[in-house]
């Protein structure tokens, strides 16, 4: 199978997803196979004022797992509103209290501006790949 063919049933996946259109992106989180006690969690598509509530939603259920270590991996996050980047940072303090750290992954130059412009960036060590926030 090319390349195109692998991306073109990807979209075509995502667009009959039923909810990535009710919310404009998917979340999800799991647990490490690498590692048992971190948690990753994974947001897809655009994160957005309708999306706010959920994200938050999925930070806590995260931090309130039984884990040392939460990755949130944003390289899949098309757009991020400014809110959602201030989100993270209660959800850095709030992860810090319960005693798990909070890792993020990005690399997308939108996201990037994003947790600039809010002052969020330099909360999160720069982790540029799942692998490296893993091992960390």
């Amino acid at each position: 199978m090319s390349v195109t063919t692998a991306l073109y049933q990807v979209d075509q996946h995502r667009r009959s997803d039923p909810r990535a259109a009710a919310g404009g992106g998917r979340m999800w989180s799991r647990r490490s196979t690498e590692r048992p006690d971190y948690l990753i969690a994974r947001v897809e598509g655009e994160l957005d004022a309708v999306g706010l509530d959920d994200f938050r939603a999925l930070l806590g259920r995260c931090c309130r797992e039984e884990c040392r270590v939460v990755v949130l991996d944003l390289r899949a996050t098309t757009f991020l509103c400014l809110r959602a980047a201030a989100a993270l940072a209660a959800a850095k303090s709030d992860a810090w209290r319960c005693g798990v750290e909070l890792r993020l992954v990005s690399g997308r130059h939108d996201i990037e501006r994003a947790l600039g412009v809010t002052g969020v960036r330099h909360q999160f060590r720069y982790f540029p790949t799942l692998r490296t926030a893993l091992i960390g």
